[in-house]
């Protein structure tokens, strides 16, 4: 236990130093997390250090923070923002979406020969885009309230939910090549899903949210919503849509329930948001981006130059190149869809959560998974850089409204 213990700290701690170290030159943390994570990952360091029971341990942290890493975004979903811009934002989120997944899957499939579900799996995580690190982008630039950062964030959740349930089909789809009832099974279980959820949102969690807040205390509301979140999740994996569904879904409707339904003020949904984020964000999804690190060979970095650095290139082209092209049709400017498709062009939270769930379901070697954390990498330090000196000019240009 003690060594377990300490294996966690020693994570935490490389961690956090790893992160700080490279934000210091303007580089997101979830980089230096990942690459705390490759140098506890070396070989004699990794035996030192961890233990079979420390892995364990890890592993189960590393898939909490992935729960509590969806459910912090569907909290932080916002309907309205999201459908001021509804029109553009879907239409930027359609094809900067399915330009780098079709270019990743014909590039995987037939240059690479990598199989039609791992072409699909490289393509997926070649146009999610890391909303996180976009947001922490445009705070920092305070650009977040203007019409290219309300575009940013909003084609960023269209992506997000996009995404997620992309996944989920194809995971499905897979099934069902190996079990010719899975559809009608499949189904069922999501009908018996949303029926449930939508009972839930009705009764069960204005009841939970309320019966907790009558101790108006911060402790009491974060526990209610820790008890939605694991039910929610745990009733969509048993039902086979996945936990990250499940997180999102629960997410969501306890933001709808609460402004809605007016069982908690808009405050105390913030206080809950803010919870989740502190223990998420400080102690969990740290280690899930070393535990990352930590499922990368090394060895085979070197062996697949050419595979990694083609993958960059097509996240980058076909992102931007998507965007672009959206903009055009919805009569914007080359220049503002180039400036989008680059702040929407770091992959690096649900590109990699849809790696390594491919990786355990043995979708992908572990050959394709390293390419794609190193790619992810490359995309999360790059393109924040460039999105810097092209806003700065755009700003200088055109006024910090974009108008």
């Amino acid at each position: 236990m003690v060594q377990t213990l300490l294996t966690i700290l020693v994570c935490l701690v490389v961690a956090y130093f790893f992160g700080e170290l490279l934000h210091k030159f303007k580089i997101p943390r979830i980089v230096g997390q990942v690459g705390a994570g490759l140098f506890l990952g070396i070989e004699i360091i990794k035996k030192i250090l961890f233990t079979t029971e420390g892995l364990e341990t890890l592993s189960f942290l590393a898939h909490l923070g992935i729960i509590l890493l969806f459910y912090y975004v569907g909290l932080e979903v916002d309907f309205k923002t999201m459908f001021r811009t509804a029109n553009r934002s879907i239409l930027i989120s359609a094809f900067n979406t399915s330009l780098p997944l079709l270019l990743g899957f014909l590039v995987s499939y037939f240059l690479f020969d990598l199989g039609v579900i791992a072409g699909l799996i490289v393509g997926l995580c070649l146009s999610v885009s890391a909303q996180s690190i976009s947001i922490e982008l445009l705070e920092e630039l305070r650009l977040i309230k203007t019409r290219i950062g309300m575009l940013i964030i909003s084609a960023g959740m269209f992506d997000d939910i996009i995404e997620l349930f992309v996944i989920t089909g194809i995971l499905s789809a897979i099934q069902l090549g190996k079990n010719k009832l899975a559809l009608l099974t499949l189904f069922f279980d999501t009908l018996i899903f949303v029926l449930i959820i939508v009972a839930a949102r009705l009764w069960f969690i204005p009841f939970i949210l309320s019966f907790f807040g009558k101790e108006h205390s911060s402790t009491a509301r974060f526990t209610a919503s820790m008890i939605i979140v694991l039910l929610v999740a745990s009733l969509s994996e048993v039902l086979g849509l996945g936990l990250i569904i499940g997180a999102l879904v629960a997410g969501m409707i306890v933001r709808q329930t609460i402004f809605k339904d007016k069982v908690l003020s808009s405050w105390q949904e913030h206080d809950i948001a803010n919870s989740v984020h502190i223990v998420a964000f400080g102690f969990l999804i740290p280690l899930f981006f070393v535990w990352i690190g930590l499922s990368v060979n090394l060895s085979l970095v070197v062996e697949n130059f050419w595979l990694i650095f083609l993958l960059f290139v097509l996240a980058i082209v076909g992102t931007v190149g998507g965007t672009i092209l959206a903009m055009l049709l919805t009569k914007g400017t080359a220049k503002e869809g180039l400036l989008l498709g680059i702040g929407l062009s770091p992959k690096g939270d649900i590109e990699l959560v849809i790696a390594a769930l491919a990786l355990e379901s043995a979708l992908i070697t572990q050959s394709i998974f390293a390419a794609l954390v190193m790619m992810s990498m490359l995309t999360t330090i790059i393109s924040p850089i460039l999105f810097t000196l092209l806003s700065a000019r755009y700003v200088k240009k055109n006024g910090a409204k974009f108008s």
